[in-house]
Parts: structure tokens; sequence; C-alpha cells
């Protein structure tokens, strides 16, 4: 992508161009003069003219929805969002607080060779930022940590910026994939497959730290089953090491399930709650994942066009509204038929032993009876259809809630009189309200789920 501004240009009356700082995926970041308040910015451009991709434009406001609505010293503060037109371009700016200092990209190319306890104090404030925004709901995840994205002061204070690639856990949960972004070499496994969890970041900020330590780019490190190799290259304590070896883990349920367990671990805290092997679980036959976030549970049922076993009285009505059209209509025609030569009529002009007029007034008749009461029946058997796919889909829906709110985990049914059996479903009583699902899961893996959720409260208690 070419320069889209020279300095000492003037952008929307408000921002002089002073020079360029950067540039990456998606558009190119200038430093920048806010002639209101006299205050140096960040000011990202991207040109709709120089973009080949509606997706950068798609992450570009992205980003620009993300930062309105951070708050945290660790993160430059969000300023305006605008566009300008020309004659030949339109242009989308992001404007954003200058976090004063230099990459660590810039750090170590000016020769900064680091020891392990500044390496620490950098992983350190990461995390913290990190923590923050997964502490978020929906939880955030940057997806592009690496170090020309975090800038760092001779005071020790720590920035993150560009949050160009930056995702939510609720979208990924719920569109089950996004595209893949971020930087070779510093990206997660799982990132090649367009997915993102939150220990995702953590292993952008591992090999970073990697990067410090050796000097060289994670992907000219050695490897051995995609895991990095580290240990020869570099000379820390073995503690700091092992803590490494786990965010780096190239399997993300084998890392620290979070920011804040890893600056835990960091810490030399014992991480409390949930154990963090057990963060993705598959119910036996896969319909359902559970997402253990320690802070907040994600529950997944993934729908079938219908259930695959299906209660007695749903498949009843859902065969039968595909039957009924074609039952209503060979009955109308019969119904006419015999009731037109039931009753003998010796009158002239008779037709089927009746009279024209007579004949017609009782085929108008059985039509028009016939017909209103078809509509009835659709109308009745429609609504029920639409009762079962609303309770279907509400049974079936993504559930969030904090572990700390749960109250309860049971399995509760309700009772079929006609059908003289009941159906359970999964409830948890919260202290804000009920959630029920898994109304057509099978049997099975109810109960695989009601262990798993009783399983998580009971650590926390």
């Amino acid at each position: 992508m070419e320069t889209l501004e020279q300095s000492e240009k003037i952008i929307a009356e408000r921002y002089r161009i002073i020079g360029k700082l950067g540039q990456g995926g998606v558009g190119i970041t200038y430093a920048a003069v806010d002639l209101n308040s006299n205050q140096k910015v960040a000011l990202k451009a991207l040109s709709l003219r120089l973009t080949t991709e509606w997706k950068k434009i798609e992450l570009f406001e992205r980003e620009a929805k993300t930062l309105s609505g951070l708050n945290h010293p660790g993160i430059p503060r969000y300023i305006d969002y605008f566009q300008v037109d020309t004659s030949q371009d339109r242009c989308f700016y992001i404007a954003q607080q200058l976090a004063p200092g230099k990459s660590l990209a810039q750090w170590i190319e000016n020769g900064w060779k680091p020891n392990e306890a500044q390496v620490r104090h950098i992983a350190s404030k990461v995390l913290e930022i990190l923590a923050y925004l997964q502490s978020l709901l929906p939880a955030t995840i940057h997806r592009d940590i690496k170090p020309q994205n975090i800038i760092l002061q001779k005071n020790g204070l720590v920035f993150l910026v560009d949050f160009g690639a930056v995702q939510n856990t609720y979208h990924h949960t719920v569109t089950g994939g996004s595209t893949v972004v971020g930087t070779y070499g510093y990206m997660a496994p799982e990132q090649f497959r367009g997915k993102a969890v939150l220990s995702t970041d953590l292993y952008g900020l591992g090999t970073t730290l990697l990067f410090l330590l050796t000097q060289k780019f994670p992907s000219d490190l050695p490897r051995q089953k995609q895991k990095i190799k580290f240990r020869d290259r570099v000379s820390i304590s073995p503690e700091f090491a092992d803590w490494l070896e786990k965010i780096i883990e190239p399997a993300s349920e084998d890392r620290f399930h979070s920011a804040k367990d890893a600056l835990s671990a960091l810490r030399g805290e014992q991480p409390k709650g949930i154990n963090p092997e057990k963060m993705f679980k598959r119910s036996p036959q896969s319909r359902i994942t559970l997402i253990d976030a320690k802070w907040w549970l994600f529950i997944n049922i993934y729908p079938a066009r219908f259930p695959r076993k299906p209660t007695v009285v749903f498949q009843f009505i859902y065969q039968s509204y595909k039957v009924l059209p074609p039952f209503f209509l060979i009955l109308v025609f019969f119904d006419l038929i015999l009731g037109l030569i039931v009753v003998p009529s010796d009158g002239p002009f008779s037709l089927f032993g009746y009279t024209v007029a007579d004949g017609l007034a009782k085929f108008f008749h059985l039509f028009v009876f016939r017909s209103i009461q078809a509509v009835i029946i659709f109308t009745v058997f429609y609504a029920l259809m639409c009762l079962c796919w609303i309770a279907y889909y509400l049974f079936t829906r993504p559930i969030q809630i904090s572990p700390q709110d749960i109250q309860r985990v049971k399995l509760s049914g309700i009772h079929l009189p006609l059908l003289k059996k009941s159906i359970t479903f999964c409830r948890i009583r919260a202290q804000s309200r009920n959630y029920c699902f898994g109304l057509f899961l099978p049997q099975a893996e109810k109960e695989w789920l009601v262990g798993e959720l009783s399983d998580c409260l009971s650590k926390l208690k």
C-alpha cells in the first residue's frame, strides 16, 4: 500500500500529519497533531481506492468500534473515527492517543538485550492488559500480539496497540469461524484454521518474549512436533522456562486458559478455580461444546435440521403438516362427488340424481365448508409447528453465564399426560434468572452436560 498522506497535510481540518509510524495489514498509521488540543495522536488511515479486499474495511470498522469501548491505561485512548471523501477516493481514519515510547521491535533493532527481570516485567504488564480485554463481555481477543504492537517507555510503562485484527469470543462462537489474521511466527496454530480462543493471545505473547530473549524470530527457532525448542538458547531460571513452555504449547487446551491464570503463575501464585486443562469439552456425541473460561461458561448446542430423535408428539405434528395438503385435496374431491350422488331426484335436468340448481348449491355448500375447515386445521397445525420450532431453537441457543452466579444445576422434566411419559431438559438456576436448554438432546448428553456443570460448580465452592 502506498503512502496516503504527506507531512504537514491537514486532515478533516483538525489533524496535521507530522510523520509515518508504521504500516500493517489493515491501513497505515501516521503521527499527527490534534490542532484542537495541540496533542500528538496516532492517525490510522485506510484508503477505499487502494483496498482490494472488503474484509479489510470490515476489520477497520470493527477496530474503531472496539477501541471506542476500551478504557485501560495500557491501551491508547480512542479519540475519533471518521471518513473523508474526495473526487478520487474515500479514506477512513481512526484517531487515537499516541503512545510515547518505542516498540519492542525498535528496541531490539537499536541493540537492546533485556534480561529475565525486564522480560518478566513486560510479560506481566501485557498480561494485565490481556486480562482486562478478557474480562469484557464478550471477551476480546487481540489476535496480533507481536513486538511491533507492544510499546515500551524508558520508565517501564507498556502499551498494547493496533487492534486491527481484534475479535470477540461471542462472535466467533456463534458463527463458528473467522478470517485468518495475524503475523507469521507469532500466530498460534489455531489461527491458521481461522479460529481464536482466549489462550491465542498468550501464544503471541510467548513468542514475543522469546524474540526478546533470543534476538531471533520465532520462525527461525528449531521445532519439535510444532513446539518451539528454546531452552538451550536462553539464560533464564527453570521456573520461567517452564512458564514459557506452557504459554507456547501448540494445542490451545495445553496452555494457560486465560491471561489471569498466566499472570498468577508468573507471579508464583496458585491458580484457583477450574482446571485449565479441562477448558474445552465435547459431549459424547459431539453435539455440545462446553467452554469453561473460569469467569464465564459458554454452552453451545449444535442443532440439526430437526432433532435426531424427536419426541412422538413433535414428530407427529411435523409429519402431519407435510401430508395434510394432498389429503385435504383428495377428501374435498371425493366428498363433492359422493355428496352429489347420494340422494336421487326424478325432476328434469338432473345431474347425478340432482337438479342442476340443487347440484350447484350442494357443490358450493360442500366446497365452502371444506375450504373453511381446511383453513382452520391448517392454521392450527401451522401454529403448532411454529411453537415446536421456537421451542427447539429456544432450547438449543448458545448460553453464556458466570459460574459464580450459578446456584444449582439439575435435570428437570415435563410430563405429557396423553403420551404417559416425561421429557427432560437441563436447567441452571442463577441469581438473576433460570436457563433452560437441551430439550431435544439425547438423555446421555443431558446427563453428561449436567454432570460437567455440577463439577464446575463444586470446584468453585
